[in-house]
């Protein structure tokens, strides 16, 4: 065996000056530190490494896990300067780990429990890792009516890492439920809104010639308000001769535009994502500001 880069003794003054709170550059490079040590020192150093650290070993394993996962570096931005939550982060899959990533569900300020909650909806209701009918119900946990969101989460992501080593399955009652009432609630709000907006835009429709509609495809008022936004933003920018007209005369129907695509979707990043476009507007049109605030409040506050 080569001799090691470095002793166990300086490993453990590595760790000794460096801190798993704080940032999330001193919890990776805590993590790096103890996977660097898994792989230069003997398995009797690295053993007592982990003894003489401040760490208890339930901690020791999932910082391990972190420093030995070569993903996160490139990604640190996204995370929240918490080492379960980056634990959690380095559990998923190559593609969990970039569409998470691509479509917001991992930034600086996600909890455990919002990016628990996607999970178990990409795995199990969006994904190919739906529950089979051919299982049954084992055991069913009851939870004390005092029990904290925080305690429950925590509980619900431990009991999720043991279920699966074991290949089992969770359901819970809630998911579907809740699910459904918001999809539902979701569709009615959106009709509103596509009611709304084509009779702000019928005037519009109607002024426009027909060659600006067949560039963007468009055969009907309908199909304009449901349009893509880019195609959507595209046809009245052409109209109105560039983007100070279109702010000048459909910045109302954008904000409104946007908030019909925020109930229209169900990815949790695509909401957030629209959630951000509309305080953008409030901060750099003045005079759209309480309009973006009152639609936030009426159409996108879940």
């Amino acid at each position: 065996m080569s001799t090691p880069s470095k002793s166990k003794t300086e490993f453990l003054h590595d760790l000794a000056g460096s801190s798993i709170t704080g940032s999330v550059d001193g919890i990776l490079r805590v993590c790096k530190i103890i996977g660097s040590a898994k792989k230069s020192l003997p398995a009797g150093d690295f053993k007592a490494l982990r003894e003489d650290s401040p760490y208890s070993e339930k901690v020791w394993s999932k910082l391990l896990q972190i420093g030995l996962d070569d993903r996160l570096e490139g990604i640190k931005d996204h995370f929240p300067p918490l080492y379960t939550t980056i634990h959690l982060i380095h559990c998923l899959t190559n593609e969990e780990l970039s569409l998470g990533v691509r479509d917001g569900h991992i930034h600086p300020n996600v909890t455990q429990g919002s990016l628990n909650r996607w999970i178990r909806h990409q795995r199990f209701q969006k994904g190919s890792e739906v529950i089979p009918e051919d299982f049954t119900a084992l055991v069913q946990v009851m939870t004390p009516p005092d029990l904290s969101e925080e305690v429950l989460e925590r509980f619900k992501q431990e009991l999720e890492g043991f279920v699966s080593r074991y290949g089992f399955r969770t359901q819970y009652e809630d998911d579907q439920s809740m699910v459904e009432v918001r999809q539902q609630r979701s569709q009615e709000r959106s009709q509103v809104l596509v009611q709304r907006l084509t009779q702000d835009l019928q005037s519009t429709w109607e002024e426009a010639d027909a060659d600006l509609k067949n560039l963007f495809s468009l055969s009907s008022l309908e199909d304009f308000v449901l349009a893509p936004m880019s195609s959507f933003t595209g046809f009245l920018n052409r109209l109105r001769g560039g983007r100070d007209g279109f702010w000048s005369k459909h910045g109302t129907d954008y904000i409104h535009k946007v908030a019909l695509e925020y109930l229209r979707t169900d990815n949790r990043g695509q909401r957030f994502n629209y959630r951000r476009r509309m305080k953008e507007v409030a901060e750099k049109y003045p005079q759209l500001a309480e309009k973006s605030r009152d639609a936030q409040n009426e159409w996108m506050k879940y």
